[in-house]
């Protein structure tokens, strides 16, 4: 979607002493080799927020495409973000992301990755719409009955163009008991796009919100809030 700005040289050490090394550099050690993609994912984000900052605004939140709009979910680490992303999919949504949306002010896209999933509690039954994931089992070691943690997502299932601004709906999610679908104002929907900046974004979100883009949602299942957006 952008042409390469910069390049840099990156070994990745899985010996006694696991580490990661960019341009001579060592920015990730002290951990065991199966930390490394963790301390590798770390470092990348952290390198692409840094040359981010200043040029585009970068929030926290979950980007899918529907009939060429685009709806972004956001809220707190365990809103369900990842959950109504894989939904989303699912019913055949492109997905941008589920973590990462930037923007331009003009534009909107993503940084795609496999949608990642925290744990179940011990003893807490896997919830049936993360049953039967399919997963990288050289990767991945799920025991039975409890939450994969990610989700690969196709490739054809991947939007890869930016998508207008003016095509954005944003939904503040959170977890509850009833799943419900609200508007909120243009200024509420500002607000929520500040609250889920990883910083003070330097152009205009205006592009952002408008009449009837912003929602507040609390979700039971993620399939009966996808149902919902689909047909606001």
């Amino acid at each position: 979607m952008l042409p390469p700005e910069a390049s840099c040289d990156i070994e990745v050490i899985a010996d006694g002493s696991p580490r990661i090394v960019v341009d001579g550099e060592v920015v990730w050690a002290g951990g065991v080799v199966e930390d490394l993609v963790a301390g590798f994912e770390q470092w990348l984000y952290r390198a692409a927020l840094e040359q981010h900052q200043g040029r585009f605004g970068v929030f926290h939140a979950a980007a899918l495409v529907s009939d060429g709009a685009t709806v972004v979910f956001s809220g707190p680490s365990g809103a369900g973000k990842s959950s109504l992303a894989l939904a989303a999919v699912r019913r055949g949504w492109k997905y941008f992301s589920d973590e990462f949306v930037v923007t331009d002010g003009q534009r909107v896209w993503g940084w795609p990755r496999a949608i990642r999933f925290d744990p179940t509690e011990p003893g807490t039954p896997c919830p049936d719409y993360l049953r039967d994931l399919d997963t990288d089992d050289d990767a991945v070691e799920s025991q039975q009955d409890v939450a994969p943690p990610y989700y690969a997502v196709a490739g054809d299932a991947l939007q890869r163009a930016a998508c207008s601004a003016r095509e954005v709906r944003f939904v503040s999610v959170e977890r509850g008991t009833h799943t419900t679908l609200s508007h909120v104002s243009t200024s509420v929907g500002l607000k929520y796009w500040t609250e889920a900046a990883f910083f003070e974004p330097t152009m205009s979100l205006g592009s952002l919100v408008g009449l009837g883009r912003t929602w507040r949602a609390s979700w039971r299942h993620p399939e009966e809030l996808i149902d919902m957006i689909a047909t606001a």
